[in-house]
């Protein structure tokens, strides 16, 4: 199963770069550490984490909670904040995005490592509640976070393994086959065809796609396919 992305918001680098050493322990990646909300929005939508890291006072200009807010009504990404601030006038206007949770400020490694467990966990039930039933490029999209083109490519895939077979059921060159793929690889952690197909077989959404396919999907086969 591929490792969860964790994106840290943080002005202090001290801070920002303790959080990432926690990470790294507990098993996660972090693909960036921005240090401004304007920063923070940017590469939520670029890098499509599974959760943010918000510090809540940011220097100068839009703060934390105003980047959460943009991140929340565009991205479907859980928000935890961490800060040192908690007075009721800060916390009215957290509560307003609805974080997965609040870390206080100094950092304790038990209470970073708990809440970030508890925000993605919950995320994920969420997912499958909201999956249950629904068709597999459903399943794929809200799980990885695919756009309908990459949805599209990666359902044929399932069913057709070779480029050229998925190109050809789709209609379209094997050129841009590829080039969905890249995007596909970067958005499940993968780097080739084979471990795309065995993080499918493996993940998150193998049970779903199962059931929905009543087991005909021979997952053990995919592994013999190369990336051509």
């Amino acid at each position: 199963m591929s490792k969860k992305n964790i994106l840290i918001v943080d002005d202090d680098r001290t801070t920002a770069s303790i959080m990432q050493l926690h990470l790294n322990n507990f098993g996660y990646n972090v693909p960036g550490i921005a240090s401004s909300a304007k920063e923070a929005i940017h590469m939520a939508r670029d890098m499509e984490p599974d959760l943010v890291l918000m510090d809540i006072r940011l220097g100068e200009g839009a703060d934390g909670i105003d980047a959460a807010l943009a991140i929340s009504k565009h991205m479907n990404i859980p928000i935890v904040f961490v800060t040192a601030y908690s007075d009721s006038k800060t916390l009215r206007r957290a509560k307003i995005v609805n974080p997965a949770g609040f870390i206080n400020k100094p950092l304790r490694e038990s209470d970073l490592k708990t809440t970030i467990e508890f925000a993605i966990n919950s995320k994920q039930k969420m997912v499958n509640k909201n999956l249950k039933g629904a068709s597999i490029g459903k399943v794929l999209g809200e799980t990885y976070k695919l756009t309908p083109a990459e949805i599209r490519v990666m359902t044929m895939l399932m069913e057709y393994p070779e480029l050229k077979s998925t190109a050809n059921a789709l209609n379209i060159c094997v050129s841009t086959v590829r080039t969905h793929l890249k995007h596909i690889y970067r958005k499940t952690n993968t780097n080739s065809k084979v471990m795309l197909l065995r993080e499918i077989a493996s993940g998150p959404v193998a049970k779903l796609i199962n059931k929905q396919l009543n087991g005909k999907t021979n997952f053990k086969n995919w592994a013999n396919f190369t990336d051509s």
